[in-house]
């Protein structure tokens, strides 16, 4: 089957972006686990968008961007823990130069874990990983995240996670973790309705599919967020960081010129990867 039926199936899609930008001399990641991970399946349902090409970029930016931000962080602030929430077939464990003494807590249902667990058990990771079993839907779920992540200094990341779930999630997630656990560093990626529009992604089917009925555009997500008392502590902008990939953006344009007049989308387009901090409100 190569049409995304759960929300799980779109991990194996995002391995197989990874996969194929591992595989090419000018790709924005190299994940030498991705191709295993992805399988068959996963390139099939790749294959079977309707723009793969587009996603395998974008999946490689934000897979570039998200890893910045990650290893800047580890380097300048006191993070103990980093818990990956909807981890999917996320590599960073076993990819990443992270400190040994680093707690890396990954979540996402049992069927994934145990999926991924299969095809990595040989390998060794570079940092002290866990597992958790969690349906961030469910309240007490989410309860079993916060107390397994305790008190100690630690960083959430949601990778292309929170347009996919309801509206309510997104607000519990936002209102909770800073209060039940030690987290004080958020990184997830954000992709405002402005900019959808601006370079036609128009949701592939499938994947809007697997998405909440009451699922949030990314300048809504950040309204929630920010409503929480989160702010943007450091970002990487799908608009104005993109030097790096102007070749790439040029043929997947096929030559095609930027028309002339205004930009579709700001600057200020909010449209990117964001690590947020919590700042006290009253």
């Amino acid at each position: 089957m190569s049409t995304i039926t759960h929300v799980s199936d779109t991990a194996l899609m995002v391995a197989a972006c990874r996969a194929l930008e591992s595989e090419s001399p000018d790709g924005f990641v190299r994940d030498p686990f991705a191709a295993r991970l992805a399988g068959e399946r996963g390139m099939a349902i790749l294959r079977g968008l309707a723009r793969p090409e587009w996603m395998r970029f974008g999946v490689g930016v934000r897979s570039r961007f998200l890893d910045e931000l990650l290893l800047e962080a580890l380097a300048s602030e006191p993070v103990a823990t980093v818990v990956s929430v909807g981890c999917g077939l996320d590599t960073r464990p076993w990819r990443l130069e992270l400190p040994p003494e680093l707690r890396w807590i990954e979540v996402d249902f049992a069927d994934m874990l145990d999926y991924k667990d299969a095809l990595m058990s040989g390998e060794r990771p570079r940092c002290r990983l866990e597992r958790l079993t969690a349906d961030l839907n469910d309240a007490a779920q989410r309860q079993t995240i916060y107390t397994a992540v305790g008190s100690a200094p630690a960083l959430m990341i949601t990778e292309g996670l929170l347009m996919y779930l309801p509206a309510a999630t997104v607000e519990a997630l936002a209102a909770e973790v800073w209060q039940q656990s030690g987290i004080a560093h958020w990184i997830s990626d954000v992709t405002t309705s402005a900019f959808a529009k601006a370079i036609n992604m128009a949701a592939d089917q499938s994947v809007r599919n697997v998405q909440a009925s009451d699922f949030l555009h990314g300048e809504l997500i950040l309204e929630v967020v920010k409503r929480h008392g989160w702010v943007t502590a450091a970002r990487r902008s799908y608009i104005t960081d993109m030097a790096f990939a102007m070749e790439r953006i040029a043929l997947l344009m096929g030559g095609r010129t930027q028309p002339e007049g205004p930009p579709p989308v700001s600057p200020e387009d909010p449209t990117g990867v964001h690590r947020f901090v919590r700042v006290h409100i009253s």
